[in-house]
């Protein structure tokens, strides 16, 4: 009982860690989003999301998803105590990442016009993707800094990275987008890569290891190994980063660069703001998995016990974001924001099915199940956008929300079937019941915060709200005395 308790505190401090970074970069996405939005309009939203996504794919496919494999060798490394291996790891990524990061600055340099044409329709922001090449030359660095320190559960000095960075990547952009509307979006994006990697450097200085040669042949081979399994995530991550740019791009050319910033606030507050889940799961998760791929008995624990975790620290977040979406919407962009509401409704409900599939295909991953994770994401990508556009030409914006809804479903059934005939992997009894009970409070909040008669919405609210927050917190007490667990956090820090 004690070892399982111990596990779920783990996987609820990590949560919590990463949940504090997530909710301090919500707090200034909300003040950059708010003075886009005020500044620049939908359209400067839908530029943001556009430049983003183009980078972020160009990212993820120059990057060659060494991270990945970083993150398992170095875990490995760690968890043999093996300090040569671990210092030869570490030396191999700093190589590779300026290699990878390099070759993306001038890829995207030499097809900067190309990149607009695709993206815009035109070649009027070659401009735009040309300065923004080092951006991919930065993040890489950036990258392969905080690969090393994930993989040797360095947690509070990533989380320090996250706030600081985003913090003073915020504060050095806030005068650009009054003096410079026209390039402030091309220089924000610009300056917070800096600043992720000054923070990034700092912290990966602490680690220390002991000196060791690598030849090139030996940098070549554990370099090739770091690929091959960061090669899945990155083929994962290229095809869903291109099935958002295409999304993206589709909403632009049949609606205009509003529509899109519409699209783009919907999934911001919808999805993105459940990041901390997420991040949870790559940066905690990942590893742990990882560290016992061979054990298939501990791995069904495992993902148990984050499925349970992530269900109950998001439920109550869903049920308070379906009832007060509206004022959301004007808090976090603008009034002008309010036609993205049924869309992001939608997506919170899916959001239910993302937590428990994504919980399980890590397990791929962590397996070495490389292909079957490339060829399931990728039909699942393909499925994704179909969804979409059909949606999109059925109900507009709503319908990309209920395609959503839709395709997290699938894909949950998807990875159900696959995990359960490769590692026999199921759901107990305790998942079920928690699943359950946010199908239903979730579907019930949906039907009833559509109510004309505002006394009924709000009183419906304040008891699914209870119920469900009430009911998040006696089961993460049961499983991990969390009564407990804050009682000793206190003492420590007064004691400290």
């Amino acid at each position: 009982m004690a070892d399982q308790q111990s596990t779920y505190r783990q996987i609820f401090k990590a949560t919590s860690i990463f949940g504090g970074v997530q909710v301090f970069q919500i707090l200034m996405n909300i003040i950059k989003s708010k003075i886009i939005a005020l500044l620049l309009g939908p359209a400067g939203i839908g530029m943001l999301g556009l430049l983003n996504s183009t980078i972020d794919m160009l990212k993820s496919i120059s990057g060659l998803g060494l991270e990945t494999g970083a993150v398992k060798e170095v875990s490995e490394a760690v968890a043999q105590n093996d300090e040569t291996a671990l210092a030869k790891t570490l030396k191999v990524l700093r190589r590779c990442v300026w290699f990878t990061g390099l070759a993306g600055l001038l890829l995207t340099l030499c097809f900067s016009p190309l990149i607009s044409q695709w993206t815009f329709g035109n070649k009027s922001y070659t401009w735009m993707f040309a300065v923004l090449s080092i951006v991919i030359l930065l993040d890489a660095i950036s990258t392969g800094q905080s690969a090393a320190l994930q993989g040797m559960r360095r947690i509070t000095h990533l989380a320090k990275a996250g706030i600081l960075g985003s913090f003073f990547a915020l504060l050095a952009s806030l005068p650009l987008f009054y003096f410079f509307p026209d390039q402030s979006i091309v220089l924000f994006i610009l300056i917070s890569a800096v600043v992720v990697l000054i923070f990034s450097t700092h912290y990966a200085r602490k680690i220390k290891t002991v000196a060791v040669r690598v030849s090139k042949d030996e940098t070549l081979h554990q370099g090739w190994t770091m690929a091959k399994l960061g090669l899945a995530m990155t083929l994962s991550g290229a095809f869903s980063i291109f099935a958002a740019y295409l999304i993206k791009t589709y909403i632009t050319y049949h609606s205009g660069i509003g529509e899109a910033g519409l699209y783009q606030s919907a999934f911001s507050i919808a999805e993105g703001y459940f990041g901390l889940i997420f991040a949870a799961m790559a940066t905690d998760y990942f590893p742990r998995l990882a560290a016992i791929n061979k054990d298939y008995k501990l791995i069904n624990e495992e993902v148990n016990k984050q499925t349970e975790i992530g269900m109950l620290i998001a439920l109550p977040c869903i049920l308070c974001a379906l009832f007060f979406m509206p004022l959301i919407v004007r808090l976090l962009y603008s009034r002008e924001f309010l036609g993205s509401m049924e869309c992001m409704k939608w997506i919170l409900l899916g959001n239910i099915f993302k937590i428990c599939s994504w919980s399980m295909s890590y397990v791929l991953i962590a397996t070495g199940k490389s292909i079957i994770f490339t060829l399931s994401n990728l039909l699942s990508d393909i499925l994704y956008v179909a969804l979409v556009f059909i949606g999109y030409r059925l109900y507009g914006l709503d319908g990309i929300g209920i395609a959503f809804l839709l395709y997290y479903i699938l894909f949950f059934i998807a990875m159900y079937i696959i995990t359960r005939r490769l590692f026999d992997l199921s759901y107990f009894s305790g998942f079920w019941k928690i699943f359950i009970v946010a199908v239903v409070l979730s579907g019930l909040s949906f039907y009833l915060q559509g109510l004309d008669n505002l006394w009924l919405k709000y009183l419906s609210a304040i008891i699914i709200i209870t119920f469900g927050g009430y009911y998040a917190l006696s089961q993460l007490n049961k499983r991990m005395d969390l009564k407990g667990f804050i009682t000793q956090k206190i003492k420590r820090n007064k004691d400290d």
